[in-house]
Formats: structure tokens, sequence, C-alpha cells
């Protein structure tokens, strides 16, 4: 860490309220997503559907049918937290995993010791 990012840093409290109240709102709509594939059943086998999906009408071939279905395994089988860290890193150029793991910590951190709200 160079001594510019050791700094302290002004942050908006309403900005970060907003940051934090969006990361719940993500991590909500993510367990609620894994509930409802987890209900999810065609009574179909996998490549079954794989070969339904590919038949129809659609832009999608195969290979992007079973990434699909892999997605979806991953959103049944892993934890809500493993999903948002997942997402950060996607959705920044800046985050990979680990810092994306990181950057959760010390906003659980913060808001430990802040408390939900008092920003």
């Amino acid at each position: 860490m160079s001594g510019d990012d050791a700094d302290a840093v002004d942050v908006d409290p309403e900005m970060f309220q907003r940051g934090l109240d969006a990361l719940e709102a993500a991590e909500s709509s993510l367990e609620q997503l894994g509930e409802e594939i987890h209900e999810l059943d065609t009574g179909l086998t996998h490549s079954d559907t794989v070969a339904l999906l590919y038949g129809r009408a659609n832009s999608l071939n195969k290979t992007e049918i079973r990434d699909a279905f892999d997605t979806l395994e991953d959103v049944r089988s892993k934890q809500t937290r493993t999903l948002l860290k997942r997402l950060l890193a996607d959705q920044s150029a800046e985050l990979n995993l680990k810092e994306a793991d990181a950057f959760l910590d010390e906003l659980d951190r913060l808001t430990r010791r802040y408390g939900e709200g008092s920003a």
C-alpha cells in the first residue's frame, strides 16, 4: 500500500448508506433467486432439458445453455456471500475475487462499528 493509499478518505455518509442498501438488496435478491431455483423442477433430465431448449426457436447454443445451467447450479449450492463476491468482481474491472472479499469484510467491519442507519 502506498503512502497515498493510507491517507484518510472522506466518505459521503449518504453515499455510503446507499451503497450498503444496494448490497443488502442484492443479497436479498440472490437469496430469493436461490430459493426459487431450488424449487424449480422441470421433470426432465439435464440433457433432455438442454436438448429441448436448444431445439426451440431461440439464439442459444448448447454451450450457452450448459453454462447457464452451471450458473444455476452455482446459485443453488453457493452461499449468498460467495455469490455477492462474484457479482462484485464480475461487475467491477477493478476488483478480483480476493479484493471483492476484502471489500465485503471491510463493509461488514464498518457496519458493525458504526451500525446500520447511523451513517
